[in-house]
């Protein structure tokens, strides 16, 4: 069995340099920090401070040479072994033909030292949460096994003849399908920075009308003193906008243009390969028929000048570590286009995943807000009896309980206004397509979701209804997927009763 590279152990020591500084800083910050400790003694405890790193440090040397001299894996002729691990022995092996994703990481500690990771997943639910292959070699070795094991999990078995690179298809060069320029970047940060501002807007005027009211009623004097205040409540929230827009922008842009550095998407035969990132970089290989839903997101931002995001239903596609961590998500697939050029893009990439025109709607508004309506009825006024009570009980004077309760009641309205709007954009949104052996399901309300999948990946599907709602012949569908357990629902809202029953025929197809 082959062992990892050494360059495993020099990144990973160069990593826990700073790791090893920053536990040591944790356990004696407050002595250093502590104003009333003397000079002299700060100074005599900096042999404590050097001593306690360098055995925090040397455990970091002798776990990472453990590891190194217990790891290491091996091609067979019809499956990859693994071992690694150092306390928790863990060996893995996959057969080439149930390879589903393979993804390829590289931070910028590898980069120095020239090696990349290699992740290899079954796509199985039971190991969701970890790669059951793990591989640390020089950087063009993990692309030489990239190749390799995007022919094999074809062929199955590994010979000269399957391990030939096939055809490459490039969708993202000068003449590509999709380019992630540096406008669409700059478009994309100022959008993401604008979705944030809106609801930090509209919370912060909230809290300046709610926090006036009281002050206009208890103050009888009120035109200098309430003027200043608005104007230093208005100036406040300014400030903090100011200062949240830009460390936002600072971070979006970072994002945008770090984490999303030379975006490529790649397709060779029935191979998709997506490609991302300066200081980390990403590899990310799937096949095509291992995609369980295509997910087209819009923001309200988005949504109101048109553009969108689309990403990827694919277990084991994600952004894994070296230590085997991951997170079963959804995997970006273009992070920003227009609305209008999804199925474009998708006609190109995967045609089988092109959204249908929604073919049901909504059948009530009414139902979107009822529920809301009784709970928050019964919560504002339970508590708006409770607070009049207490106040009367203490003889809050008679202003006083008016100026709260007209603000219980502001607060109350404004939250539902906001709600009206949420479920007017739900009742525009939600409903289904079924057609070409696939299912297209709007759904959202301030998010307007579009989620493609195909009738194989459909396993169940519920009909939630109440009394009142059945008798109107309404109800709202989960649809289940097949797919991990983060992500396998999703809701369709205010349907007619009868699409039930006409898309659990699916379910026998």
């Amino acid at each position: 069995m082959k062992k990892f590279d050494k360059g495993y152990i020099y990144s990973s020591l160069l990593s826990d340099l700073f790791s090893s500084l920053v536990v040591v800083f944790i356990f004696l910050k407050d002595f250093f920090i502590d104003e009333s400790a003397k000079v002299e003694d700060k100074i005599a405890a900096i042999p404590f401070f050097v001593i306690g790193f360098a055995v925090v440090y040397l455990c970091f040397i002798v776990y990472r040479i453990l590891y190194y001299k217990t790891s290491g894996y091996e091609l067979t002729e019809n499956e990859i072994k693994c071992n690694r691990g150092v306390f928790f022995r863990k060996r893995s092996v996959l057969d080439y033909r149930k390879v589903h994703a393979i993804n390829k990481r590289q931070n910028l500690f590898h980069r120095i030292f020239g090696i990349a990771v290699l992740t290899v997943d079954s796509g199985s639910t039971n190991t969701s949460q970890q790669a059951e292959i793990t591989i640390i070699e020089k950087d063009k070795n993990v692309d030489a096994l990239l190749n390799e094991l995007n022919a094999l999990k074809e062929g199955g078995t590994r010979n000269a003849e399957s391990t030939q690179p096939k055809d490459e298809l490039l969708l993202s060069d000068k003449d590509s399908l999709y380019r992630f320029t540096t406008g669409k970047k700059v478009l994309y940060t100022l959008i993401n920075i604008a979705s944030t501002a809106f609801f930090t807007v509209m919370f912060g005027l909230l809290a300046i009308i709610v926090i006036g009211i009281c002050k206009l009623m208890l103050q009888q004097n009120f035109l200098g003193t309430w003027g200043q205040y608005f104007l230093y409540a208005f100036l406040i929230t300014i400030g903090v906008m100011l200062l949240f827009s830009i460390f936002s922008l600072i971070g979006c842009l970072i994002h945008s243009f770090v984490g999303y550095y030379k975006f490529k998407i790649t397709k060779r035969g029935n191979d998709i390969q997506i490609s991302y990132g300066l200081l980390e970089k990403h590899t990310n290989t799937f096949s095509y028929d291992r995609i369980k839903a295509v997910k087209i997101t819009q923001g309200l931002v988005q949504r109101m000048l048109g553009f969108a995001a689309i990403r990827l239903e694919v277990i084991g596609y994600t952004n894994n570590t070296g230590d085997d961590n991951k997170n079963a998500d959804l995997g970006v697939l273009v992070p920003f286009c227009k609305y209008e050029e999804v199925g474009e893009i998708l006609s190109k990439v995967l045609p089988d995943y092109v959204p249908d025109e929604k073919q049901t709607k909504s059948a009530a508004y009414f139902p979107f807000v009822s529920w809301f309506l009784l709970v928050l009825g019964i919560v504002l006024g339970a508590t708006l009896i409770l607070a009049i009570t207490d106040m009367l009980i203490y003889n809050v004077p008679v202003v006083v309980i008016f100026a709260v309760s007209l603000a219980m009641i502001g607060v109350g309205f404004v939250i539902l206004i906001i709600k009206v709007i949420s479920a007017i954009l739900s009742y525009q949104t939600n409903g289904l397509a079924i057609t070409n052996g696939k299912i297209t399901a709007y759904y959202g309300g301030f998010t307007k979701n579009v989620t493609v999948f195909s009738f194989k990946n459909l396993i169940a599907v519920e009909n939630i209804t109440t009394p009142l709602r059945k008798r109107a012949g309404i109800a709202s569908l989960v649809l289940h997927l097949k797919t991990n357990a983060l992500s396998n629902e999703i809701k369709v809202h205010i349907q007619k009763d009868s699409l039930s029953d006409d898309v659990e025929k699916l379910l026998i197809l």
